[in-house]
């Protein structure tokens, strides 16, 4: 289980960071999305709304296995497909926020990526002699601060949603080897009929805030849960029970 620690500039001064690549995702079934990932992941597999357990709140998703603890896209060490979330490309950091502020938030880093002692595996200095971020680390601030922006604009999109009632609990259905069916359920979609009867006003709401574009993508992707047949035929995971 990952551990992760708030970053901390006098505790990890004289800390050196360990690359890593993203084989960490092996266990991950389910991974964040921003708006601006809709339409790449939108090809690759279903995007989902689900509770996020970093902020608590209702966030897009993307849905990368049949079960929890495997991801079908990382596969004989690669990732197979085009597109990586950026969530998991973002790993050893992430943003964590406190409870019920989420006007703001935190890097934390995992800690089994940190060492203190002599390294003699690849690894980058988080802060110069000086104290001051290192230049990996500037950039690894750089990204996160554009990812907290985007992932509030995610907030906004499903605050919207939820508000026009468009949101409904949804059972996806992937076929597995040998003609069986697993139902993957607990998740919420946009619903194609209530979008169709959308009051004008609302629906032209939709058009001047952007997010008809997003909705087209979501509905788009998920009918990709068939390439997460494909892949769990192709690679011959473990039948579900």
């Amino acid at each position: 289980m990952k551990q992760w620690v708030v970053l901390d500039k006098k505790k990890h001064r004289n800390v050196r960071l360990l690359k890593s690549d993203l084989s960490h995702s092996k266990n991950l079934h389910v991974c964040s999305i921003l708006l601006t990932e809709f339409i790449p992941v939108a090809h690759a597999c279903p995007i989902i709304f689900a509770k996020s357990k970093d902020s608590g709140k209702l966030e897009s998703s993307a849905l990368l296995g049949v079960k929890p603890g495997e991801n079908l896209f990382w596969q004989e060490g690669q990732w197979q497909g085009e597109y990586v979330p950026e969530s998991v490309r973002n790993y050893p950091f992430c943003l964590k926020y406190k409870q019920n502020d989420f006007s703001s938030a935190y890097i934390c880093i995992e800690s089994s990526l940190l060492s203190a002692g002599k390294c003699t595996s690849p690894s980058v200095n988080l802060f110069e002699v000086d104290g001051k971020a290192s230049k990996d680390l500037l950039e690894i601030q750089r990204r996160l601060k554009k990812s907290h922006f985007n992932r509030m604009q995610v907030w906004k999109f499903v605050d919207i949603l939820q508000k026009f009632n468009l949101l409904e609990e949804k059972i996806i259905n992937i076929d597995l080897a040998d003609g069986l069916k697993h139902k993957f359920t607990g998740v919420y979609c946009i619903s194609e009929s209530r979008l169709q009867k959308l009051e004008a006003e609302k629906f032209l709401k939709l058009r001047e805030l952007g997010y008809l574009p997003f909705i087209y993508s979501h509905l788009f992707s998920l009918q990709k849960a068939s390439a997460l047949s494909a892949l769990y035929q192709k690679y011959k995971v473990k039948v579900l029970h």
